[in-house]
């Protein structure tokens, strides 16, 4: 997303620089002709998703232990589908305890990088995109290796649950997904031409949901035939992979005579004017009201985190008391929904379009009505299949947040793209300061009578 602005474009007089990092690009591009970031991005993401509903429950389970000096055999309970009245009277107990864990570390992975992510764009354009890599993926792997320890630990010792929060540190000191969309996104901008640009997009889309779709698929079953400590262990497994492939494989896109002469790069991190100058991008008139759009489309996409991480904060534990779900029925469910967005994408990007000839912009408003339609669906759901109803529905859902951003890339001068991504993906990172805490209060709130989202 900076590519086409970021590298040589940072100013004005480097237009000769420009013949340059076209050349770049052309080398780059002959090199990553199949693969680019799919195979890191694809791990990082299995791990995310292999260990989030595990971690869930872990937490679930732990809260019940440490916070409520309750036996084991007792707290193991929690994740079957046991009717007794001892059990529903305990999770509803432990649930709200659960949630305010689950919320700070929300919060914790948000706070840090919503401010991260407006120095990243523009600092990345002059220090490079690879060492914003290796920082998400070192982060990442800590934490996971961070959560596999507690969790081994607490199957010898008692352990309170509210350590796992400190573990989330890392990630957020790295940059957390934040700095990874902006990362990956700007680094396939730098290594490709225009016109291959959304073909590169597309599969990058794709590897991260397969990444889901396989952590989806496989948690429950990994967590059946070991234990919670082997999931945590496996996802960082996977994250250290990713980031080998991306020390050893990746080259750096900006070349090093494209390089800021300056030795302190981290020092160079927090300069001010790096904000200031992506402020003054993301804030100047444009004609043709091309600044209105610009921002209503962004938004537009924070609204829709805003949705999608509030509710995921509280929605596995929604599942728990409503239906009665384990992690596996929670995986069966989360799989059919990455599924059914896979092929939503897939139609909308290759067949609506063309046969209906819908532009963009029509493609981002039908993927947010979707979403609305999907979300009331599961507030009004009496039965576990309505859920699934919801999902094949509004198996378009999952196009409003790459149309938006097609709106912003046509709109927005190539130049400015970079930055205003940087600032779409800071405002993304901070909604779940308000979300997290919100959907929270009214899960609570609302538990004794029901259990809403």
């Amino acid at each position: 997303m900076e590519d086409s602005e970021g590298l040589s474009v940072v100013t004005p007089v480097e237009d000769s620089g420009a013949e340059q990092t076209a050349a770049n690009r052309d080398e780059t591009e002959r090199k990553y002709r199949y693969l680019i970031l799919e195979p890191a991005v694809l791990l990082i993401f299995f791990a995310w998703n292999v260990s989030s509903a595990v971690f869930a429950n872990q937490i679930v389970y732990q809260t019940c232990t440490a916070a409520f000096g309750k036996n084991e055999s007792l707290c193991e309970l929690l994740d079957t589908q046991n009717e007794s009245e001892e059990i529903q009277q305990l999770e509803k107990a432990v649930q709200p305890y659960s949630a305010n864990i689950l919320m700070a570390k929300s919060l914790v992975e948000s706070i840090v990088p919503a401010f991260c992510s407006m120095f990243i764009g523009p600092w990345s354009d002059r220090y490079g995109r690879k060492p914003v890599l290796i920082s998400c993926f070192t982060g990442a792997f800590l934490t996971y290796a961070i959560v596999a320890l507690i969790s081994f630990l607490s199957m010898y010792y008692t352990i309170n649950p509210w350590y796992y929060v400190l573990a989330s540190i890392t990630t957020a000191l790295s940059g957390g997904t934040c700095a990874l969309i902006t990362g990956v996104f700007c680094y396939i901008a730098d290594v490709t031409h225009e016109k291959n640009r959304a073909t590169k997009m597309a599969i990058v889309e794709a590897a991260v949901f397969t990444g889901l779709l396989a952590g989806t698929l496989s948690s429950s079953y990994i967590l059946r035939w070991t234990n919670g400590a082997t999931v945590f262990t496996i996802a960082a497994g996977a994250v250290f992979c990713g980031l080998i492939y991306i020390i050893f494989y990746i080259e750096e896109s900006i070349k090093p005579n494209e390089l800021s002469e300056t030795n302190s790069k981290f020092r160079e991190l927090f300069r001010l004017e790096l904000v200031s100058e992506l402020i003054q991008t993301c804030f100047k008139r444009r004609p043709n009201y091309d600044r209105l759009i610009i921002w209503l489309v962004v938004l537009a996409l924070g609204a829709n985190i805003f949705a999608m991480d509030g509710s995921q904060t509280v929605f596995l534990l929604f599942l728990r008391e409503r239906f009665e779900w384990t992690v596996k029925d929670y995986s069966y469910y989360d799989a059919a929904s990455i599924v059914f967005m896979i092929f939503g994408n897939t139609v909308g990007l290759y067949v609506i379009r063309k046969v209906f000839n819908l532009s963009v912009t029509m493609l981002a408003a039908l993927g947010y009505c979707f979403y609305a339609i999907n979300s009331t669906i599961h507030g009004l759901a009496s039965e576990p299949w309505h859920l699934y109803m919801g999902v094949a529905i509004c198996f378009m859902k999952g196009i409003a947040g790459p149309m938006s951003r097609a709106v912003i890339s046509n709109t927005a001068p190539p130049n400015d793209i970079g930055k205003i991504f940087s600032l779409t993906t800071s405002i993304e990172s901070i909604t779940p300061l308000f979300s997290a805490p919100l959907y929270t209060f009214v899960y609570k709130s609302t538990l004794s009578w029901y259990p809403d989202l």
